[in-house]
């Protein structure tokens, strides 16, 4: 069948590119109700109620260069909004001590912290950044709580992985949803959108609410596609990032001006740090693969060094991570048919999102179970849903 120029052009950027979506670029995110949710964030009828209030506030911008972040300060607006989710009867197990922090919350289940969620428009160099913050509000431990941020895949909106956010506050931590600018119409900088990104820790310690509460020097990176590449690039720039575990990211250069602008991340490894991989391997081959196997999550790996971690998600596609595949519009069209619905796609990553973490921010070798143990080989690996590697 022919293809127009237009077609081609957009399902290269689509697929080459680390993915995209009909999205559209947004400053601040909605309020949401729960982590929960069968892959698409929504509240359902168990879900704990909602209710809101406001506040304002200012931050500090923070400015960055292609060499890796400084920060400068500047006043930035910010519209804020905070959302009460009452997160109860969720199953625990007992770490191996009574140190705070050695409790084990159930990776795949909500926690048992209430969070609220601010916004903020921060100016990095010139360019306007988003930024939603999910932030512990009350819980069985008080704060200052590890941070996380997301990256979200290239032209696809922040507010797609935003049942990762709500899933991580509810165990305890204080997440950083970055809108950067990693979208069809601006500049292709993975470098750039590496420093937006770390733009937000700046602004979280700097901020009237987070500030006491967000423990900026113990950080983890968390991205899907693109932005699985730049938080690894990230956690190369900045020693405040301590741990990170991508979406399947690509580790792809298309419409970039120069290496420098889009450097080969995993070419760059090994750092330092935990690095965890979940990927797929149904869109690493053909016609204008959306992960192309040269480009896919297995290459980051293959450079990581101990410890690291891999898991392979079987019958999922590349768009399969993001919370609603079914909003994402024809751009997802193009990656090939997952076999796994989209919702035990969602089950998955979040699970492993929140348990890496438990390892490696807040060292609770506890949650090793539902990495690589028994837990993980009952609920994933006998039951066919993934392949586990480690090192």
């Amino acid at each position: 069948m022919q293809r127009s120029a237009l077609f081609l052009l957009v399902f290269t950027i689509a697929c080459n590119g680390g993915g995209t979506s009909s999205g559209t670029d947004s400053d601040t995110a909605s309020s949401t109700g729960s982590g929960t949710g069968a892959g698409t964030g929504s509240t359902t009828g168990d879900d704990p109620t909602t209710s809101t209030s406001t506040s304002t506030g200012t931050s500090q911008a923070s400015t960055t260069t292609s060499d890796g972040p400084t920060t400068a300060s500047g006043p930035t607006s910010t519209t804020t909004s905070t959302t009460g989710v009452d997160t109860t009867g969720v199953d625990t197990t007992e770490g191996t001590t009574d140190e705070p922090g050695d409790a084990i919350y159930d990776p795949a289940e909500d926690g048992p912290w209430q969070f609220g969620e601010l916004a903020a428009e921060l100016d990095v160099d010139g360019e306007a950044i988003g930024v939603t913050a999910y932030y512990p509000t009350q819980g069985p431990e008080g704060g200052p709580y590890p941070v996380v941020t997301l990256a979200h895949g290239f032209n696809l909106p922040p507010t797609q992985y935003t049942s990762y956010a709500t899933r991580l506050a509810s165990h305890g931590y204080v997440v950083l949803n970055v809108d950067h600018a990693g979208y069809i119409f601006g500049a292709v900088d993975h470098v750039a959108n590496a420093n937006q990104v770390l733009a937000a820790l700046d602004w979280a310690a700097e901020h009237p609410v987070l500030g006491d509460i967000s423990d900026v020097d113990n950080v983890g990176a968390t991205g899907h596609s693109l932005g699985g590449k730049i938080s690894v690039l990230a956690a190369m720039y900045d020693a405040r990032v301590k741990a990170s575990l991508t979406l399947d990211p690509v580790d792809g250069a298309n419409m970039c001006p120069n290496m420098q602008a889009c450097p080969d991340v995993s070419g760059m490894l090994p750092i330092a740090i935990p690095l965890g991989f979940l990927g797929e391997t149904l869109d690493t081959a053909g016609f204008m693969a959306c992960a192309p196997a040269a480009e896919n999550f297995t290459t980051f790996y293959a450079e990581a060094s101990a410890p690291a971690l891999q898991v392979t998600v079987h019958g999922a596609n590349h768009m399969s991570f993001l919370d609603d595949v079914g909003s994402c519009g024809i751009t997802c069209s193009f990656c090939q048919q997952p076999t796994l619905d989209n919702a035990v796609v969602n089950d998955v990553a979040r699970a492993y999102v929140v348990a890496y973490y438990g390892r490696w921010l807040r060292g609770n070798a506890g949650y090793d179970t539902y990495l690589t143990g028994a837990e993980a080989q009952q609920r994933y690996v006998d039951m066919g849903l993934v392949t586990i590697a480690e090192k």
